[in-house]
């Protein structure tokens, strides 16, 4: 449980999603990520290569502050960037 709370913490540090630039591409990922898609099988929904999903995933991670894809889709979330 207290690893849950320090990830929030970090969370909250992390960069605003409004300054953080990500592209429709990158959210698009997020968000399939999101869904519970792996990242093949986002590659196959996007038509892309799997290189090209996972190149989506880090650049929005490093756009985000955070640390991994999990706290990028949660991220997200929390700012409502799923919200149609």
């Amino acid at each position: 449980m207290e690893y849950m709370k320090l990830d929030l913490l970090r969370m909250s540090r992390a960069v605003p999603l409004i300054h953080s630039g990500l592209t429709f591409r990158e959210i698009e990922v997020l968000k399939w990520s999101a869904e519970g898609k792996t990242a093949a099988e986002v590659a196959m929904i996007l038509n892309v290569k799997l290189r090209t999903v996972n190149f989506h995933i880090g650049s929005a991670i490093r756009k985000m502050g955070v640390t991994n894809k999990t706290s990028a889709v949660v991220q997200a979330a929390l700012h409502g960037v799923f919200q149609p």
